[in-house]
């Protein structure tokens, strides 16, 4: 087989869908129509997916796609809301950009831009259930019943919040509404079309007495 400038495996399985071809139909087979079948054959299947991951890339390609992938999270959810640990679930579910390249290379490239300008280091968790310790000089996490009183706190004021526009909301409400939100827990942020939200409280069904 005619395997000039391609790789020892692919060149292989070449000579395997020669021997293949002539196997089957019992009779010589030209090369070059081998070659033409596999091309004809492969090249329909191959993805933009494809392409930028094993292919080497401009960093401006990358930085586009970012952009595109930001722009579509945001349009859904709120853009102070993204940070390092939540990006993933938040681009997998609302971005189809980020659902057409799901190759490793390129997510991973797609989140290192957006690292760098825009997700946040501190997640929501770390802004709700950490407090300044200044004998450590540093964070520190909530007990476990300093967690659970704030939840319940929080719990209570949820129903006030129903028809609000997130963006009127104190830092932490904000906090916990996203939170809530990302986690299915009983809270919904709708696009108003202004680029705010309206928060849409899901409380469960009174059972019957």
């Amino acid at each position: 087989m005619p395997t000039k400038h391609i790789d020892d495996k692919t060149a292989s399985e070449l000579d395997e869908l020669y021997v293949r071809c002539v196997t089957l139909t019992q009779q010589p087979v030209k090369e070059v129509e081998v070659i033409r079948l596999a091309i004809q054959k492969g090249i329909g299947n191959i993805t933009n997916n494809d392409i930028l991951s094993e292919m080497s890339v401009k960093g401006s390609v990358w930085n586009a796609m970012a952009n595109s992938v930001l722009n579509e999270i945001t349009a859904r959810w709120p853009e102070e809301g993204i940070d390092a640990d939540n990006f993933r679930q938040l681009a997998a579910e609302l971005s189809p950009t980020w659902n057409d390249h799901p190759g490793e290379k390129c997510q991973n490239s797609i989140r290192d831009v957006l690292k760098q300008t825009h997700l946040l280091g501190d997640t929501l968790e770390d802004r709700l259930f950490t407090s300044f310790d200044p004998l450590t000089d540093g964070p520190d996490l909530l007990s476990k019943k300093e967690l659970e009183q704030k939840n319940l706190k929080f719990d209570d004021l949820l129903p006030s919040f129903q028809g609000k526009k997130i963006s009127e909301q104190e830092q932490e409400h904000r906090d916990f509404l996203m939170l809530r939100a990302l986690k299915k827990q009983g809270v919904n942020l709708l696009p108003d079309g202004t680029g705010d939200f309206v928060v849409e409280v899901n409380t469960p069904p009174t059972p019957n007495a």
